[in-house]
């Protein structure tokens, strides 16, 4: 059992961190994956990683919402471009810093859904914001082929909209030459691109989503995907499984790792096939993709 996306930094799971890591491992847990998003919460995520070393493994990245949360966001209009150079310039700094630490380029991508959700956003600016994704995923792509790392990718777009997948997917193509591997991360995009994410040799991570009344277009996608190309992953503490979402005596209702295991189950339930078969050959595309 593994959870291929999570940001362990994040509280309630750092302030929990040992009964969080002890819980997953009393289910048979293996394998976590911890992916930072800015420049700050990467120390803490190597932290983590550093005191587990035998089950936590780190992707350094940085979130494609990022450029706008350090902009934007704080009422920083002028200067969107150079403010962002400077943070990929320092990202970059910080990943050749610590290289022999990290297994994974991530969390990264591209991410329209939240500029394109604000209708008062001046035009100029999300496309400033969007050009700034643009060059963030390429230097990410850039590090994945020098340093031969996989990447976890991020892609969310507005319902029936695809030019967030559509650029993604043309960026890899002219940046990764055929060389790059990799999953899509919580992939809810349209079934007519996911043939060609699989062509291009990717992964696919399902979470919590397949557990929830509305997540048909989800369980949809994951019958589409070969059992050899399935990845698992809470993305805690955000989107918690059903069982989770609806207990009312909890006080905290958050993902974990442990809430994998709920998680394949209901994949074995759309997919028809037995949870030993499907923890085995989702664990041997992790060891595959992540530690290999």
């Amino acid at each position: 059992m593994h959870d291929s996306h999570i940001h362990l930094n994040l509280c309630p799971l750092q302030e929990n961190i040992e009964q969080v890591i002890s819980d997953f491992q009393k289910e048979g847990g293996k394998y976590i994956l911890t992916q930072s998003t800015d420049l700050l919460d990467y120390k803490e995520n190597l932290e983590i990683a550093k005191k587990y070393p035998e089950i936590v493994h780190l992707a350094l990245g940085l979130h494609p919402t990022v450029f706008e949360e350090y902009t934007v966001q704080r009422n920083i209009f002028k200067d969107i471009q150079k403010k962002s150079l400077q943070m990929i310039a320092e990202f970059e700094k910080i990943f050749e810093k610590n290289i022999k630490d990290i297994s994974a380029v991530g969390e990264t991508g591209l991410d329209y859904y939240q500029f394109n959700n604000d209708q008062t956003m001046d035009e100029n600016i999300k496309q400033e914001l969007c050009e700034m994704q643009k060059i963030s995923f390429t230097k990410h792509i850039q590090l994945a082929l020098k340093h031969n790392l996989p990447m976890s990718i991020h892609a969310r777009e507005m319902n029936e909209h695809s030019e967030c997948l559509e650029d993604i997917l043309r960026i890899i193509a002219q940046e990764g030459k055929g060389q790059l591997r990799g999953s899509f991360h919580s992939y809810t995009g349209n079934l007519d691109f996911l043939k060609e994410v699989l062509d291009m040799g990717f992964y696919i991570g399902f979470n919590g989503i397949i557990t929830y009344k509305s997540g048909d277009n989800v369980r949809e996608i994951l019958k589409q995907v070969p059992l050899e190309r399935i990845l698992f992953e809470t993305d805690g503490p955000f989107l918690p499984p059903q069982s989770v979402r609806k207990n009312k005596k909890l006080s905290e209702k958050y993902a974990q790792p442990k809430d994998i295991k709920e998680i394949i189950t209901t994949a074995c339930d759309v997919k028809g096939v037995s949870y030993e078969k499907m923890e085995k050959v989702s664990d041997e595309n992790y060891e595959r993709l992540f530690v290999l």
